[in-house]
């Protein structure tokens, strides 16, 4: 699926009754009921399933602005269509498996109709909680709000797995730091102190979570930066190096003049369109 659906605001007891269940019956198929009248469109007009399903990023009451759970959303309802024996099939599932929930509820308490059955399996407790703001709406590629109230949904973008599951972080520019004056140490070593340490040295490296500050750069500005160029390093004035495989054209790479993490301007004025070498010695180059 191009999209995940995010869900604001579940009481952490009912996620935490149905990630016991599931840890029990790793097969089994639970149930989340949004408190809205409204039916959650894009579920209904392409329902998910065991086959196909939708990641859902789940924030709990008490934490609105990081997410703390997620599943697979394997199946979603109308409440409105529901038959009487599904109906008493799935009111023994919630008295047996998520008693806190009470029964498949037809309204809020306030009265209102609530019209959402959605059907989760693999409820997970993320070991590294994902910031609500590092989500990006699908309808206008903007970052999540955090909200100050439970209840409602956003259609995001999808993470990869390892999103969350990793339990180190660090900052990207410090273990790059780290990385190159850990690459020159190892260059004063001897050859048979460097040799001793790779065979002991693990084959597969660790992994972290990286935190990294990025901009949203305007596409024009690069546009217009490598229209100019026409397919000339703007600095030693030669041809790109390659064509690019998605678009046919050159390759060069947009650099800013004073950087963006400077305060410089994302402006045609401000941006050089470079060969990867050039542009590799400005930022790593005898100054």
């Amino acid at each position: 699926m191009d999209y995940a659906l995010y869900l604001n605001g579940v009481y952490e007891s009912v996620l935490e009754e149905i990630r016991a269940a599931q840890q029990k019956r790793p097969d089994m198929i639970c149930y989340l009921q949004p408190y809205s009248s409204d039916p959650i469109v894009k579920l209904a007009a392409d329902k998910p399933s065991s086959t196909s399903p939708i990641t859902i990023f789940i924030s709990i009451t008490t934490a609105l602005s990081i997410v703390s759970y997620r599943a697979n959303i394997v199946g979603w309802e109308n409440k409105n269509d529901i038959s009487k024996s599904r109906l008493d099939y799935l009111n023994k599932h919630i008295a047996r498996h998520q008693s806190d929930e009470t029964e498949i509820y037809m309204t809020t308490g306030d009265g209102k109709p609530c019209v959402n059955l959605i059907s989760v399996s693999k409820l997970e407790k993320l070991p590294t909680p994902i910031p609500v703001s590092g989500f990006i709406k699908i309808s206008d590629n903007s970052p999540l709000k955090i909200r100050t109230t439970s209840g409602g949904w956003s259609y995001v973008k999808p993470l990869p797995d390892w999103v969350g599951t990793i339990t180190q972080s660090a900052i990207t520019e410090d273990l790059e730091a780290e990385y190159q004056s850990a690459v020159n140490n190892s260059l004063n070593l001897s050859a048979a102190e460097r040799a001793k340490r790779l065979e002991n040295a693990p084959k597969l490296p660790k992994s972290v979570q990286t935190i990294a500050r990025g901009f949203i750069r305007n596409q024009d500005v690069a546009a217009a930066v490598l229209l100019r160029a026409n397919g000339k390093c703007e600095r030693c004035d030669r041809d790109a190096p390659f064509i690019r495989a998605s678009n046919s054209t050159p390759y060069l790479e947009v650099h800013h003049k004073v950087m963006l993490s400077e305060n410089g301007e994302d402006t045609v004025e401000n941006a050089i369109a470079l060969c990867p070498n050039c542009h590799r010695e400005l930022h790593f180059g005898i100054k």
